[in-house]
This record gives structure tokens, C-alpha cells and sequence, in this order.
């Protein structure tokens, strides 16, 4: 397994660079960034669709500083190539999902980076 230290995400082996960040990958997970990695116990939250949907989900829970990382597979067939779970510590699980289910999935068709947007 390797991952992007800026998004942290976990991609498989074969994936050469970041699809979000376009950043190189280093070895290891993303669950390593986590100084209590190894005292919690991390859950997934319901699967997502798509890798921009799972980046959709960790942003609005970093904004209510909860700790996630994404586990992303390539080939998957989600609408950007991508499957991906987003990973929570268990004790956020619940506050987590909510956050999750208020969201509304992407349009198959959005880009993950808008390369016209100043933002990225």
C-alpha cells in the first residue's frame, strides 16, 4: 500500500501519483500521520462511489476536526475509476456518519481538481 501524505489517502500499489494533488507516494498508509494510530481502533463509514465523493466527505469532517484517512482502489468502477472507504476513529463513528449521510454524492461528471479554479 501506498499514500499521499498532503491528502491522505491510500492507494494500491501500482498507482504511481496522487489523482487529487498529483503529489508522488510514499510507502505505508495513511493511518501512520495519526500520532494515536495504534490506540484507536478505526471503522469505516458507509462506501462512497467515487473517490471525489469520498475527498467530498473527509473535507467537511476535517472541518469538524475529526481525524479521517481514505482508502482508495483503483479499477473499482466508481464514476472517477475509483472506490474508496472513508476511515474514522471509532469513537467519531457516529458524529462521522451524520456528517457523511448530509451530504449529497457528486455528479458522476465533476472533476476532482477544477484545473480553472484558483483554490488547489
Amino acid at each position: 500500500m501506498r499514500y499521499c501524505p498532503l491528502d491522505k489517502i491510500d492507494y494500491d500499489d501500482d498507482v504511481e501519483e496522487c489523482v487529487v494533488c498529483g503529489g508522488p507516494l510514499v510507502d505505508g498508509t495513511s493511518r501512520e500521520q495519526f500520532d494515536e494510530a495504534d490506540d484507536d481502533r478505526w471503522v469505516e463509514l458507509d462506501p462512497v462511489n467515487s473517490l471525489t465523493h469520498a475527498k467530498l466527505v473527509q473535507e467537511a469532517l476535517e472541518e469538524e476536526e475529526i481525524d479521517s484517512y481514505i482508502e482508495a482502489f483503483y479499477g473499482g468502477g466508481g464514476g472517477d475509476g475509483y472506490t474508496a472507504t472513508v476511515m474514522v476513529q471509532e469513537q467519531n463513528f457516529d458524529d462521522a456518519l451524520e456528517i457523511q449521510q448530509g451530504l449529497t454524492p457528486p455528479d458522476e461528471d465533476d472533476l476532482i481538481i477544477d484545473p480553472d479554479n484558483d483554490d488547489f
